[in-house]
């Protein structure tokens, strides 16, 4: 009698622990996003790239291609940059702002680099919010895509601006 009771309670044991197992594996399946790179191709924006001559500008601004990294990680549903990173993001955005090269430096950028620093913080609070639904996350990452897109096409044009020589009559 003894030895059923023994084999008894040793399979409850054993299946217990197998049910906690599988009630973890559950809730962080909850937690987790399901957020694929074809959801993000699928957005519809304007993509800009930078010009040739903005490229050479910022191949030495090496917070705006930390950024260029963090944007491409992005457009393949890498959120991790996004998950309880708030100090490294808040010294990338206040190191790229401090740092921009003379020759691109204009309220209309800085401006830009503002909007996408907003952006960047919202995305950063949606991905943290336990309860974020994966829309929201996808439009907050839509948003960011666009003001990274819209810096990129403010920069494009102040070089293109002052490549241009007008004479005047």
């Amino acid at each position: 009698m003894k030895l059923v009771i023994s084999f008894l309670l040793l399979v409850c044991m054993f299946s217990c622990k197998e049910k906690e197992g599988k009630s973890t594996e559950n809730n962080q399946d909850n937690t987790s996003f399901s957020i694929s790179k074809k959801m993000i191709q699928n957005l519809n924006y304007t993509d800009f790239i930078l010009d040739s001559k903005v490229e050479k500008i910022t191949q030495k601004w090496a917070k705006y291609n930390e950024l260029e990294a963090v944007i491409l990680n992005l457009k393949q549903a890498d959120l991790s940059y996004f998950k309880d990173n708030h100090e490294f993001l808040e010294a990338l955005i206040n190191d790229l702002k401090q740092t921009i090269p003379d020759k691109v430096n204009s309220p209309a950028i800085m401006s830009r680099l503002i909007a996408l620093e907003t952006k960047l913080y919202k995305l950063e609070s949606v991905v943290n919010l336990s309860n974020s639904s994966t829309k929201v996350i996808v439009t907050s990452i839509k948003e960011v895509l666009v003001s990274f897109s819209n810096l990129n096409l403010q920069m494009n044009k102040k070089i293109e601006r002052e490549s241009q020589k007008i004479k005047k009559p």
